[in-house]
């Protein structure tokens, strides 16, 4: 933690209060990794919310602090579901509202990294193979995971019918020019379409 910082920095503070001693480590590690601030947002919330689930008794295995928060903040879950994440909150000792006052913004990760960690949030403006590549499948995991969810409750109410369900999406790129068409990964790896052959005077 950074020591001038403590007082001042939410991140921080919170950090100390819920015994988070690695966040700082953590944060710069999957900053490097390609995360955006709003996924180290979610991360450090999560991290505050399985800190205290794990100080009250609470089931802390994986994916359930994920799991909670987002039934305790997105805007896609119904109020019903809101109000029972609080209550199972507040059934283990939790006040939901203290909770919610130590969770933090992506503003202020972002201050919290370059004003306490010394790590510039301005990206480079090169965007690196590598980085496109954790970037796009993060979003094409997290949209799986998603799609999933919601054939599941589909499923749950009766409004389909699929036992079992497992989505996957095959994410293709296409080139109006010459036709060919790879998929996101196969594309990066190649290094282009057919054109570039063709730019190259190169046979195909």
């Amino acid at each position: 933690m950074s020591a001038e910082s403590g007082t001042t920095c939410k991140v921080d503070r919170v950090a100390k209060k819920r015994g988070l001693t690695e966040l700082d480590d953590e944060l710069r590690k999957r900053w490097a990794d390609g995360d955006s601030l709003r996924d180290l947002e979610r991360y450090c919330n999560e991290s505050i919310l399985r800190s205290a689930m794990h100080a009250a008794g609470m089931n802390t295995l994986d994916g359930e602090a994920a799991n909670l928060y987002r039934l305790f903040t997105d805007d896609d879950v119904g109020p019903s579901k809101r109000i029972d994440a609080k209550f199972r909150l507040q059934r283990n000792g939790l006040d939901p509202e203290t909770l919610a006052g130590d969770f933090v913004s992506y503003q202020t990760v972002r201050t919290h990294l370059n004003d306490c960690l010394d790590v510039t949030t301005a990206r480079d403006s090169t965007l690196s193979v590598d980085s496109a590549r954790t970037t796009v499948l993060k979003l094409v995991s997290r949209t799986e995971s998603v799609t999933n969810q919601t054939i599941t409750r589909l499923a749950g109410q009766g409004s389909l019918t699929i036992p079992s369900p497992s989505v996957t999406l095959s994410l293709r790129v296409a080139c109006s020019e010459c036709g060919d068409e790879y998929t996101f990964t196969g594309l990066l790896e190649r290094g282009g379409c057919s054109c570039q052959n063709d730019a190259d005077g190169v046979d195909p």
